[in-house]
């Protein structure tokens, strides 16, 4: 089988990786990304596999019930046969009492004797024929017994092995704690290099319109001094302007259904649908508490709003956890308090609390999945109510429309909070604590 193998291939990437850390002392990104997406990987690779023996075997099974039908029906149309011969036999061995034996001189009859024998060899034959069909089919039937034995033997290897597999969890905990391990080293031997062109860049879209730029639209800003700048789309005049779109959808024409790599660096167009990137969101929002804005609007042009006056995003070493999230007000109601703590889950790393599978795969999207989700705004745009085999796979917020609605748009915004009050910490963490009695959107 080729599991083994891909265990003890992941084993030696996690080897190499190590030892370039301690030879060099300095971490490899390229490296750690494709340690990354091999262990990612690895759980969906050793359940396909599981699921293609299981569908070898059913096939081997309904193979081996249809040869066996087709035995049982040649084992009958060979008695048919024989009984056919035997009937004929005794018809030739046995004189007649009505027909006189002909002179000794004359030639002899051509009567019932010469009609039957070529009756006779023509069943002959056919019995020939028809045994050598049996036992090919014979000789089949054992030959799919012995494989179907042999895929019976591998699978209860397999399942004898795969308690002593490693879990989803801890491969996503180990591969965490990897990169915090070289960013620690990274940031101990390297400086960040100044940038003087870089400096005079606004930090967010805050700043930007502090700076006089009143109109909205596409800016250059730049968060973190240790990373490169960035474009952004800043909404200048949204409650008082400053905020900066992380999420923005309204026509379905850009897959939301992305891989990890892909939420994590960006994707779409910023002059259309696009999603900023979980690296730069934790750039606006990692150091800083920043609020968060939630629009929304249904098929029939109600919208409704979420405002949180907390929210924050952790580092990729974290898994991109939604950190920070409180002080909520607004009327589409609070979707989004059950994912506070959650790590972000793509369809090809999966973070999310539900043991029993992936939420970005069971919902076909990408978020910040607990076990599973009260929203889901990375989901199918499916436009309006869905039939009850895609409920919770759209565009939802459970609170405006339920999960058996697709929303016509949403958009994400932030922006830095200009003061941080006692009170507000406390609801936050007092909030945090409170988990809704029952969980939905679980498959």
């Amino acid at each position: 089988m080729m599991l083994l193998p891909s265990l003890l291939c992941v084993l030696f990437i996690l080897t190499a990786v190590e030892s370039q850390m301690a030879d060099s002392g300095r971490p490899t990104r390229q490296n750690t990304g494709d340690v990354a997406y091999r262990l990612s990987r690895l759980e969906v690779i050793l359940v396909e596999k599981l699921d293609n023996i299981r569908n070898d075997l059913r096939d081997f099974s309904n193979r081996i019930q249809e040869l066996e039908l087709k035995f049982s029906d040649s084992q009958a149309v060979f008695e048919g046969f024989r009984g056919d011969l035997n009937r004929i036999y005794q018809q030739i061995s046995t004189p007649s009492t009505q027909t006189q034996p002909p002179p000794p001189r004359e030639p002899p009859s051509s009567g019932t004797s010469s009609q039957l024998e070529p009756r006779v060899e023509n069943l002959a034959k056919g019995v020939q024929i028809l045994i050598a069909a049996t036992r090919a089919l014979t000789s089949d039937v054992f030959g799919l017994k012995k494989n179907v034995s042999l895929l019976l033997n591998d699978t209860r290897s397999f399942l004898v092995l795969t308690p002593q597999l490693v879990t989803k969890q801890f491969l996503n905990n180990g591969l965490l704690e990897l990169k915090q391990r070289q960013v620690q080293l990274l940031s101990e031997n390297t400086c960040p290099k100044s940038d003087t062109a870089s400096s005079t860049l606004p930090r967010n879209c805050r700043e930007v319109f502090a700076a006089g730029q009143r109109k909205s639209g596409i800016y250059r800003i730049h968060p973190d001094p240790s990373s490169k700048p960035f474009m952004v789309v800043c909404d200048q005049e949204t409650r008082g302007g400053g905020w900066t779109v992380i999420h923005n959808r309204y026509d379905g024409s850009q897959d939301f259904y992305q891989n990890w790599q892909e939420y994590k660096h960006g994707f779409g167009n910023l002059g259309g649908e696009f999603w900023l990137g979980l690296d730069y969101i934790h750039q606006l929002t990692g150091s800083d508490v920043s609020e968060l804005l939630v629009e929304l609007q249904d098929l029939d042009m109600a919208s409704k709003s979420a405002y949180y006056s907390a929210f924050s995003v952790g580092p990729e070493t974290e898994g991109f956890p939604l950190k920070v999230l409180g002080g909520y007000s607004g009327d589409a109601g609070d979707s989004l308090l059950y994912h506070a703590g959650s790590r972000f889950s793509a369809k090809d790393m999966d973070q999310d609390g539900w043991p029993e599978g992936s939420c970005a795969q069971a919902h076909g999207g990408a978020w910040w999945y607990r076990s599973c989700d009260m929203s889901n705004l990375n989901g199918r745009y499916l436009s309006g109510q869905l039939p009850e085999q895609y409920i919770y796979q759209g565009m939802y917020w459970a609170d405006f429309r339920g999960a058996q609605y697709s929303l016509n748009r949403a958009r994400m915004l932030v922006r830095p909070r200009e003061q941080i009050n006692s009170s507000l910490v406390d609801e936050i963490f007092n909030r945090s604590n409170v988990m809704p009695a029952f969980v939905r959107g679980r498959v």
